[in-house]
């Protein structure tokens, strides 16, 4: 597969490794990506490469490894935490987000145990009880990305974000957009490249109305855009 897309203009042709992968244990993954990276640069010389970590390129695998024996990597996260508030009401995944409607952010007790009371399963109701503990805010999102900065910089490598958003069917719009927001900032401040997901779909950019898409006014001024 990389030999024949060798011949496309490597500026705008970046291959990855494997999106999300679905491996727990990093180390098993940490050898995979670097036979899976040689394969793609014996076919592909010239093409900048995309790594990751673990378990769905999640930023505490990709903080866990160390870089691979090539120069021309770009390594990179994606970004959905907590998921209890990013996914709420999803129907894939953890069950019990179906329940969830309105959990606010930024997170604090009292909103938080509102919400739980609507989750029937004690250990479920738990979870979300400790999100409204946990102080998901501004500061909390600056902390998560100065740690994968800090991983990038020590080890003089690029870094790229290039999937964060939150699903909007079940999210307060305004909350949506503030989470959207600290993320966006905390990526920026600390120096990392980002992308949203996604563009059309279920945490999108635009909505579909009557076939065309209409801007998000509320997303496009989070993500400080125009």
């Amino acid at each position: 597969m990389a030999q024949h897309y060798s011949t496309w203009d490597p500026d705008h042709v970046l291959l990855e490794t494997l999106n999300e992968p679905e491996m727990r244990d990093r180390y098993r993954w940490w050898g995979a990506q670097a036979q899976i990276a040689a394969a793609i640069r014996a076919g592909a010389p010239r093409h900048t490469i995309i790594a990751a970590g673990a378990r769905w390129s999640d930023d505490d695998d990709l903080v866990f490894q160390e870089p691979l024996r090539d120069p021309n990597i770009i390594y990179n996260f994606h970004f959905y935490e907590p998921h209890i508030f990013t996914h709420q009401g999803a129907t894939w995944s953890e069950y019990y987000w179906h329940w969830l409607r309105g959990l606010p952010y930024p997170s604090t007790p009292e909103s938080a145990e509102h919400v739980a009371a609507l989750v029937p399963g004690d250990a479920d109701r738990l979870q979300v009880i400790r999100y409204g503990y946990e102080h998901w805010d501004a500061a909390r999102m600056e902390a998560e990305m100065k740690q994968a900065a800090e991983w990038a910089n020590r080890r003089g490598v690029p870094l790229v974000c290039n999937e964060f958003g939150v699903y909007r069917n079940y999210s307060d719009p305004q909350d949506r957009a503030a989470w959207l927001r600290d993320v966006r900032t905390a990526l920026e401040h600390n120096g990392i490249g980002w992308a949203m997901w996604d563009y059309s779909g279920s945490f999108g950019v635009v909505m579909k109305k009557d076939g065309k898409a209409v801007p998000d006014e509320n997303v496009l001024k989070a993500l400080g855009l125009k």
